[in-house]
């Protein structure tokens, strides 16, 4: 959650979302964030692919954008704290609706991209 209020992001930012992919799309099939289900795994693969330097076309803001969206995502106490029912999840379901718009065109190139190299 720091470096989201920072605005940078970290080797260990990246080594979260890696770890913790499973988490992060179990946390994002339900309730506000599952509308962005499809994304929220496309952003994984993203970094994923990133971090192994094998995909390379995405400029690092995008890369810092998506990667500190699902450190949020993944954290469970940030601007609203994720237990609280009905709204926990408002606040997340907010920063990656705000990512997605903002890397659009970013993450439509690396669906093109992943649909010819990853299987």
């Amino acid at each position: 959650f720091e470096s989201f209020k920072r605005g940078n992001f970290s080797a260990a930012d990246t080594a979260t979302v890696l770890n913790n992919t499973a988490d992060i799309l179990n946390k994002s099939s339900d309730g506000p964030l599952a509308k962005f289900f499809d994304d929220i795994k496309t952003m994984c693969q993203m970094v994923k692919a990133w971090s192994k330097k094998e995909y390379k076309g995405i400029p690092v803001k995008t890369i810092g954008m998506v990667t500190l969206t699902l450190v949020y995502v993944f954290c469970p106490l940030d601007l609203i704290p994720d237990y609280i029912p009905g709204v926990g999840l408002l606040d997340d379901a907010s920063i990656v609706g705000l990512c997605i718009a903002a890397i659009k065109s970013d993450l439509e190139a690396f669906k093109a991209w992943a649909k010819a190299h990853l299987k």
